[in-house]
C-alpha cells in the first residue's frame, strides 16, 4: 500500500511539474543543451527564427506571438549574448494594431552590421490571401528596432525561411510563398545591395509546395530547395544552376513531410542537416521533431534523431513541436555543442536546443 502512494505521487509530481519559461539553458543528460525562451504574451507563440549575428556570436531568435488569428498578433524577440547562459526576456519589436503579423525572418547582414526582420502582415480578418511582407531592422544587434515598413506588397506574399547571399556578395535570395483562396505556391525574391532592386523568380509546377528552405551546394552557382508539402506526404526538393535564376521542376526526396514547417542548413563538415516533423499525412500531431544529415546534397539522408516526441516520456506521439529553425555557429558552447535549433514547443513558447553532429549520428 505505501509503494503504491508513493508511486501514486512521484507520477502526479512529474504530471503536475511546472515548466519554467525563463530562458536559462540546462545541459541533457544524452549531452544536449536546452532551454525555454520567455515570451511576452502566455499564449500562442510560433514559427521560430535563429540568426547568428558576428563577429560577437550573439544568437537572435524571433517568433509571433499572441495568436495567430488575434488582431494584435505582435513579432518578438531574444537574444542570447556570446557566453551567457540565459536568453534575454521576449520583447515585443512590431505589433501593428488590427493586423495579424506572422512569420519573422531574421537576417544578419555582416558588412552593414544591420540585422534585418521581415515578416508577414495580414489585416485582421482578411485573410492570409491579403498578406504583405514587411521589414524592421536593428542597428544595435537586437535591442532597438525601426517602426516596420512595407517591403512588398503583393497580396498573399508570406517569408519563413532563411535569406542566403547571392553568390557574388552583391545581393540576397530570400525564399518566400504565396497564399490565395485558389492555390499555394513558392517564389523567390532576388534583392541588390546596391540598387534594392526586388526580382521575382517563379518555380514551376509547384502547386501547393511552400515555404521554400534554400542552399548553396558547394560553394557553387548551384542551389537545392526543399518544399513543404501541403498534401502532407514528403519534402520536395528542386535545383538552380545559376544561383536561382531558373529553377527544375520538383522531386520527392525520402523524407515524410506533415504538411509543417521544415527548415535545412548546410553545416561545416559539407553536410545538410534538415529539421522536420518525421511523418506524413494530414491532421495528425506534429511530433515528432526529428533532425536528419545528409551527405550526398540531401539525395539520402541516413542519420536521424529525434529531438522531441513528448515532453514527458519522449515516447508518445502527442503534443507540437514544430516550425523548426536550424543553423550552425561558429563557436561551440562549454558542452561542446555548436548547431542550434529553435521550434514551437506547443505553441506556449519556443524551445532552444543545442547540440552538435555527432549527437545526430548516435541518436
Amino acid at each position: 500500500m505505501l509503494l503504491t502512494i508513493l508511486l501514486f505521487s512521484i507520477q502526479l509530481t512529474k504530471l503536475t511539474a511546472v515548466i519554467p519559461y525563463d530562458g536559462i539553458i540546462h545541459r541533457s543528460t544524452d549531452g544536449s543543451s536546452y532551454a525555454f525562451l520567455s515570451p511576452p504574451t502566455p499564449t500562442f507563440n510560433h514559427a521560430a527564427s535563429i540568426e547568428q549575428l558576428t563577429p560577437s556570436g550573439t544568437l537572435a531568435i524571433a517568433w509571433f506571438t499572441d495568436g495567430e488569428a488575434s488582431p494584435n498578433c505582435s513579432i518578438a524577440v531574444s537574444l542570447l549574448e556570446y557566453g551567457s547562459q540565459q536568453f534575454t526576456p521576449g520583447v515585443i519589436i512590431t505589433d501593428r494594431v488590427n493586423y495579424t503579423n506572422l512569420n519573422p525572418v531574421l537576417f544578419w547582414d555582416n558588412d552593414t552590421q544591420i540585422l534585418h526582420l521581415y515578416h508577414s502582415s495580414q489585416l485582421n480578418g482578411k485573410g492570409e490571401a491579403t498578406s504583405q511582407i514587411w521589414h524592421t531592422q536593428s542597428k544595435d544587434r537586437g535591442v532597438t528596432w525601426s517602426i516596420a515598413t512595407p517591403f512588398y506588397t503583393v497580396p498573399g506574399a508570406f517569408a519563413r525561411n532563411r535569406i542566403i547571399p547571392t553568390l557574388n556578395k552583391l545581393g540576397f535570395i530570400f525564399p518566400c510563398y504565396n497564399s490565395s483562396p485558389d492555390i499555394d505556391y513558392p517564389f523567390i525574391l532576388r534583392l541588390s545591395s546596391s540598387t534594392s532592386n526586388l526580382t521575382r523568380i517563379e518555380m514551376k509546377d509547384t502547386d501547393n509546395l511552400i515555404q521554400p528552405t534554400v542552399i548553396r551546394l558547394n560553394n557553387s552557382a548551384r542551389l537545392r530547395t526543399f518544399l513543404r508539402d501541403e498534401h502532407g506526404e514528403w519534402i520536395y526538393y528542386l535545383d538552380s544552376n545559376d544561383d536561382g535564376l531558373t529553377w527544375t521542376t520538383p522531386k520527392a526526396t525520402s523524407l515524410p513531410n506533415n504538411n509543417a514547417g521544415i527548415e535545412a542548413h548546410t553545416l561545416k563538415s559539407g553536410a545538410i542537416i534538415m529539421a522536420f516533423n518525421n511523418r506524413n499525412g494530414l491532421h495528425k500531431p506534429r511530433t515528432p521533431l526529428t533532425v536528419a544529415l545528409s551527405y550526398d546534397n540531401g539525395m539520402t539522408w541516413p542519420y536521424l534523431r529525434d529531438v522531441q516526441i513528448h515532453d514527458d516520456d519522449n515516447s508518445t506521439s502527442i503534443g507540437e513541436y514544430s516550425y523548426p529553425s536550424v543553423l550552425q555557429s561558429f563557436w561551440s558552447g562549454t558542452d561542446d555543442n555548436d548547431i542550434h535549433l529553435a521550434y514551437s514547443y506547443k505553441r506556449q513558447t519556443i524551445k532552444y536546443v543545442r547540440f552538435n553532429e555527432k549527437w545526430i549520428k548516435q541518436g
